[in-house]
């Protein structure tokens, strides 16, 4: 049961992988057909502690459409307070809006939906691996059991122990 449910959780996990790096990928595709590049300033540069430890960067930029509407967002980076660095957003969505190269948001978003589909195809199959070999582990007790019975003959049938 616990198996089971770690499977199905991680499937789970798989497929919003497979969404958001899907989305990604199509979002990374509009801003390179339709996008803008503007100069935008880094307002603050930050530390985070990931799972068992890891540590990274990330900074706050806030950068203004060509519209004249101002925009801000954390993403991973180095830069220092205060520098500029370009950002580059599909109009009419700042939530596009990214520092980082058409070319690296294309490999991490397609790293992601790999990744994704890589626990959505396989976890299925660890399960049904997992449930052959117990079913294998099963058939071998019961034989085992069946034979090493004095109740039973050598084929595993009933034998009359009248004298």
């Amino acid at each position: 049961m616990a198996v089971t449910t770690m499977v199905a959780l991680l499937v789970v996990l798989g497929y919003g992988f497979v969404r958001k790096g899907l989305d990604g990928l199509n979002d990374v595709s509009a801003v390179a057909a339709r996008g803008r590049s503007v100069d935008g300033i880094v307002l603050a540069k930050d530390k985070v502690t990931g799972p068992q430890g890891s540590r990274f960067k990330r900074i706050e930029v806030r950068f203004t459409t060509a519209a004249g509407t101002s925009y801000q967002f954390w993403e991973g980076g180095d830069a220092d307070v205060g520098d500029a660095i370009r950002v580059h957003y599909e109009p009419g969505r700042p939530e596009t809006a990214s520092t980082h190269s058409e070319t690296g948001n294309r490999m991490g978003y397609g790293m992601l939906a790999l990744v994704g589909l890589a626990l959505v195809i396989l976890m299925p199959l660890v399960a049904l691996r997992l449930g052959w070999e117990g079913l294998r582990d099963i058939r071998r007790t019961v034989r085992k059991q069946s034979a090493s019975s004095p109740a039973h003959g050598r084929r595993g049938q009933l034998t009359d122990n009248v004298k």
